[in-house]
């Protein structure tokens, strides 16, 4: 008895130091996943944001706890009911008239999971975002190859009047490639309060890479990016895949060391110009903001998420999201410029 308590004991000490060992292994440096994710530069790009102007402020050190997915607005019935009338209004121009619902025999072959996933790895990206209270986590896209990264604007709206530089995450456990800055945030989402019809309508940011990770290189010269076309519209009915970084059901040592890509696919209920309806998800979870639609025919983007359902499982959830018409334009309206030339600036 005595002996078989010794070894108890001794068991108990090793794990303790094994688990000690890997709770003390810091996020960055990492070491490079076996397929770049981006090719590395030899010189920084001229268009690199500046991030010497204001020094950035130091990060408290922070309880495991309060590590969290950062939370999709979570639309109550009117909030809904709103966007569902916006929805069943016609389109603005330029768009054309929305086309009948698929049907089986008009499906055109659809792309594999490989295909889908292979593009998606390389352009979504995991916001890991350091602040005084906590650490907050969402999702994004890089939409430009000179490092411009979509994602929502409640994602960002904590850090909009403050120099503030967000750990980019990317691949599958995500990793550390990057910091990037806010370039672009909507007045029309600050002035609406956020969980509005015109909040849900403004939910968009757009952040730029300002380094890289490691300090001894420059930023790639190109990214792989996801490019955004404002007259793509889907169609009903029509399946799209889900692509993000959702945390809700995971804990904290997931999060900081093995949060993986999600993909998922949704099931288009309803959309106009604006706003795309869709069914079950897995990308229904805290930490999807900000994650994307694709087109599983033509591996395009086809849409931004921004908020889900108050359904209590994840099963029942609808998923809302934002149309790249929308998106375009949220930046013309703030900025003066399309999406495109906002990029190319």
């Amino acid at each position: 008895m005595r002996l078989l308590i010794y070894i108890l004991i001794i068991l108990s000490a090793v794990t303790f130091f094994v688990y000690k060992q890997e709770s003390n292994l810091p996020l960055s440096p990492v070491s490079p996943p076996s397929t770049p994710l981006y090719k590395t530069a030899t010189s920084t790009p001229n268009n690199t944001a500046s991030t010497t102007s204001t020094p950035l402020s130091p990060i408290t050190p922070i309880s495991p706890s309060l590590i969290k997915p950062k939370s999709q607005p979570v639309l109550d019935k009117k909030a809904i009911d709103l966007i569902q009338q916006k929805i069943n209004e016609t389109p603005p121009a330029p768009l054309p008239p929305i086309s009948a619902p698929l049907t089986q025999s008009a499906l055109p072959p659809r792309l594999s999971q490989q295909v889908l996933y292979d593009k998606a790895v390389s352009r979504v990206v995991n916001f890991f975002c350091e602040y005084n209270n906590g650490v907050e986590t969402a999702s994004g896209v890089i939409i430009s190859s000179n490092g411009y990264i979509l994602t929502n604007a409640h994602v960002a709206e904590a850090f909009v009047n403050q120099n503030y530089e967000c750990k980019i995450r990317q691949g599958s456990p995500a990793r550390n490639i990057g910091y990037a800055k806010i370039v672009m945030f909507p007045k029309a989402y600050t002035s609406s309060g956020g969980n509005s019809w015109e909040g849900h309508a403004n939910d968009v940011s757009i952040w730029k890479f300002t380094r890289s990770a490691n300090s001894d290189e420059a930023l790639p010269k190109e990214f792989p990016y996801y490019s955004i076309d404002p007259n793509y519209l889907p169609k009903k009915d029509q399946p799209l895949a889900t692509f993000s970084y959702p945390g809700e059901l995971l804990g904290y040592e997931i999060l900081l060391k093995s949060l993986n890509m999600l993909f998922g696919e949704t099931i288009v209920n309803d959309f106009n110009a604006d706003f795309i309806a869709s069914g079950m998800s897995l990308s229904s979870q805290s930490g999807s903001s900000g994650g994307i639609l694709v087109d599983i025919y033509t591996n395009n983007f086809a849409g931004l998420i921004f908020g889900v359902t108050t359904d209590t499982s994840i099963n029942q959830r609808k998923l809302f999201s934002l149309s790249p018409y929308a998106v375009n334009q949220v930046v013309k309206n703030e900025t003066g410029f399309n999406l495109v030339d906002f990029l190319n600036q």
